[in-house]
């Protein structure tokens, strides 16, 4: 089976680049969109639960995109995806009401996971081996940058009115005709990665790996995601009350979560998937416990960039891992079920965050991810120890 072709390869990164943009492209305008709707009972929570709200259905959604592409249905699902998302996520345009917002961007979180699980998987089909390491860094760069471009465009877009972020999703519209034209299901496996799963550990064994590597990722993603559910409103306590601002925060530490994406690859040749994951909370841990000591903008805007770094190194390789493990008769499942983790980590992350906020405040739920990040960092550095 030969790689895909550079049109289609370039569709399949764009459109992984888009899936960031579900959540993170409305964060900068989060407390303008809180103010819209004040005089609802909990509204700023709320608010918060409306940009998160696409990663639990999400996590509910990919698996069940997982059975479809094992039985061939790949590029059908991008495709419908591709066109959903763009129809649900511009609706902010106009909706008025906060149980609309929240219907609308569940219809979201099902065109994302469609996106996130065929793109995914198509690449690890048509790539193998060191290709496929490089293929699968690259797509996290995709994501990353993604995720600066779109952020800062939707900081700059909420100046003028939180709603006009929202029209960044009709982007989707723009790749799903040469998705159709130019994407197209694979038609054998690869021999060298048949021999390769007869000659690793049992399937078992396998599912046993990839259910902690998903708990891996939903740790990560909880951690991270307090950075743009919680961090507007931190900035906002110190006075600096400029969506602007915030977006520059969460797109800088995106940019450096790209570098260490496209950096993977290269890491992965010297580094076991224990030690990456140790790496990447270590740089969580730090990035959280900067950001949590003071009040300066510079000194948290170059703490975020710590963070964004582990979590860009964190989501591929973990992907790379699985997609190593899994058997590629339900290869679609296994990586279904790391896009619901993911997700569900984000979704979970400012209602786990909530109650240390509320007793406390943003600061000492920042020492607290530090702690517990910097746990997980050393809990994986003895795992890669042992597996030496």
């Amino acid at each position: 089976m030969t790689s895909l072709g550079k049109i289609s390869k370039i569709i399949l990164l764009l459109a992984s680049s888009l899936t960031v943009m579900s959540v993170s492209a409305i964060s900068p305008a989060l407390p303008k969109i809180a103010e819209a709707f004040a005089y609802l009972p909990n509204a700023v929570f709320l608010v918060k639960l409306m940009l998160t709200i696409p990663s639990l259905i999400i996590a509910f959604s990919a698996p069940f995109a997982g059975i479809i592409i094992d039985k061939g249905k790949r590029k059908t699902l991008l495709v419908t995806s591709l066109i959903l998302y763009a129809i649900t996520g511009t609706t902010g345009l106009y909706l008025e009401s906060i149980e609309g917002f929240l219907i609308a961007r569940a219809f979201l979180g099902i065109s994302v996971a469609g996106i996130m699980t065929s793109a995914q998987t198509l690449i690890a089909d048509y790539y193998y081996g060191e290709e496929r390491t490089k293929a699968l860094g690259l797509q996290g760069t995709f994501i990353s940058f993604g995720g600066v471009l779109f952020v800062a465009i939707a900081g700059l877009l909420a100046t003028i009115s939180w709603r006009y972020p929202f029209s960044l999703y009709g982007l989707a519209l723009l790749l799903a005709y040469p998705a159709f034209l130019y994407i197209h299901e694979p038609k054998q496996k690869h021999k060298e990665e048949i021999i390769d799963n007869v000659e690793h550990s049992t399937y078992t064994m396998h599912t046993i790996s990839i259910i902690g590597i998903c708990c891996i990722v939903f740790s990560g993603m909880v951690i991270f995601y307090c950075i743009p559910t919680q961090l507007p409103f931190l900035l906002q306590s110190y006075g600096i009350d400029s969506p602007a601002k915030a977006g520059a925060i969460v797109s800088l530490a995106t940019l450096c979560g790209g570098i260490t994406s496209f950096l993977m690859p290269k890491l992965k040749k010297i580094i076991s998937f224990a030690r990456l994951g140790s790496l990447s909370f270590g740089l969580l841990a730090i990035g959280f416990f900067g950001i949590q000591i003071t009040p300066s903008y510079p000194i948290i805007l170059f703490c975020a960039l710590f963070a964004g770094a582990g979590i860009g190194l964190l989501m591929p390789s973990m992907r790379l891992w699985v997609i190593t493990l899994a058997n590629p008769k339900i290869r679609g499942r296994s990586v279904g079920f790391l896009t619901s983790s993911l997700y569900l980590g984000q979704f979970l992350s400012p209602i786990i965050a909530q109650p240390i906020v509320s007793l406390q405040n943003i600061q000492s739920l920042y020492f607290i991810i530090a702690i517990i990040a910097g746990t997980l960092s050393i809990i994986l550095f003895l795992k890669s120890k042992k597996d030496i």
